[in-house]
């Protein structure tokens, strides 16, 4: 080689190397900045855009942690501690009334920008006479929950079965043929299909009860074991007045494909991922998350989605009658984290209190921060651990924060008009 092209090569690299090097310096601690609350990463470190007297400048930064192995079979598409955005838990109190829109738009921002998972090996059996409600057919719905999580564990193989009254019976048939060629022993028999179709389809829902079939209208989802077998049940009503609730036109699939999501997150081949997210997550999470994604997902507009939420906050109860507290202290008791091991008794408070809470939550951190949540679960971290590196702040310190936004929620007069 001859010296004048070693002399080029070497000047070549000195640039690059001089490029490299003013790269670092141009972002690193105490150099100008466009935007607050920006970040960036750089080697090992990251930097936030923060306002030092007039100007804006990248402040000292923060060590990354190192990755454990574990956390590539849990992964998380969001930046962790989440970005800074318009609301924060330093002035959501100030701003309780923009809450709603922001986590909405928030919620169409996520819809419009995630990538599309790869693909899912999925079957949806619609039953002959069972007209679907609205005007998105199922697997459009479904498919638009897949991109709301995108990024997340999802399930590897779903089957999604959808049924009036008349087609329950053929239901069951098609769900243990489901089962049979895609070799799943695990989830409930068949005839569990039934209580979609009867009064009482909660969370302790008879086992198979023989009562006659009344109008099917209930609905449950989940992953049902550890490779990841995701299954969804759907009752489809044929009253009217049942199939004109807002909530069927798609937010009801986006609901259940999310509980699918959630449990997807503890996919590990040893533990049933229900029982696993469960047994350590807030009951209120639960609910809360899905309702919330179900309904911003399927609201085409600010207004359709507080129609929902409203009515939602105000006639929700526990199954007994009972509305969920709307005071400080007792929005404060909901939260805490100690009446886990008790739920049941106010489960269905999720669908209310928890939606409103996720709603706060997502309007901080986006929608996505609160399956984080899950999936720092999953990765071995308390529910409070995981709120402290996800949100910054002590889940302590959040929680009476959260506690008195909702109790303002509570107070907005849609929601108290009789």
């Amino acid at each position: 080689m001859s010296k004048k092209i070693v002399s080029i090569i070497a000047s070549f690299l000195i640039a690059s190397l001089v490029a490299v090097s003013y790269g670092i310096s141009a972002s690193g601690a105490g150099n100008p900045c466009t935007k607050i609350h920006t970040t960036k990463t750089i080697g090992k470190f990251k930097y936030e855009c923060v306002k030092s007297g007039k100007k804006l400048v990248w402040n000292k930064g923060i060590a990354l942690l190192n990755k454990p192995a574990e956390e590539s079979a849990v992964p998380i598409p969001i930046a962790i501690p989440v970005p800074r955005g318009s609301i924060t838990f330093e002035n959501i109190m100030d701003n309780v009334d923009n809450v709603a829109q922001v986590a909405f738009e928030n919620v169409q921002a996520a819809l419009v920008s995630n990538p599309f998972p790869k693909a899912i090996n999925t079957t949806i059996w619609v039953g002959p006479n069972t007209i679907p409600v609205g005007s998105m057919s199922e697997k459009e719905r479904i498919q638009k929950a897949m991109k709301l999580w995108s990024g997340f564990n999802q399930p590897k193989t779903i089957g999604l079965f959808f049924f009036n009254t008349q087609d329950e019976p053929s239901a069951e048939i098609a769900y243990d043929s489901w089962r049979r060629t895609n070799s799943i022993s695990g989830g409930q028999p068949a005839s569990m299909l039934r209580n979609d179709c009867l009064s009482n389809n909660g969370p302790n829902a008879p086992v198979a009860s023989l009562e006659p079939l009344k109008d099917c209208s209930g609905a449950n989802a989940g992953v049902v074991d550890a490779i990841g077998t995701g299954i969804g049940i759907f009752g489809v009503p044929t009253e009217p007045r049942t199939r004109a609730d807002t909530y069927r036109l798609g937010a009801i699939e986006i609901h259940e494909f999310t509980h699918m999501v959630q449990t997807a997150q503890f996919l590990d081949g040893v533990r049933q991922p229900g029982s696993a997210m469960q047994s350590i997550s807030p009951c209120w999470l639960q609910e809360g998350q899905a309702h919330f994604a179900g309904k911003t997902a399927a609201s085409n507009t600010l207004n359709e989605y507080l129609q929902q939420r409203n009515g939602e906050a105000k006639n929700r109860t526990n199954g007994n009658g009972d509305q969920p507290r709307r005071d400080f202290e007792g929005i404060m008791d909901y939260l805490s984290l100690t009446t886990l091991p008790s739920c049941e008794k106010t489960y269905s408070w999720g669908y209310a209190t928890g939606m409103l809470a996720v709603e706060a939550l997502s309007a901080i951190g986006g929608v996505q921060s609160t399956m984080a949540l899950y999936a720092m679960e999953a990765r071995g971290s308390t529910f409070s651990d995981a709120f402290k590196l996800i949100y910054g702040i002590p889940w302590s310190d959040a929680r009476p924060i959260l506690a008195h936004v909702i109790a303002q929620d509570y107070l907005v007069p849609s929601i108290n008009v009789n």
